[in-house]
């Protein structure tokens, strides 16, 4: 479950990020939470490690 979440995570942080460059006015506030959901994203890639070994 975490191992899902975790890709979703990332993906959704990743497209936000690659969003914010047409956008000007909100480039701080959606690098911001793109930044924090891709930490999210391998903080639970992390935790889902030792239970896919």
């Amino acid at each position: 479950m975490f191992g899902a979440l975790s890709v979703v995570s990332i993906g959704v942080g990743s497209a936000l990020a690659y969003l914010t460059k047409p956008s000007a006015a909100r480039a701080a506030t959606l690098e911001t939470c793109a930044g924090a959901l891709l930490i999210v994203g391998l903080g639970l890639l992390g935790a889902a490690l030792p239970h896919l070994a």
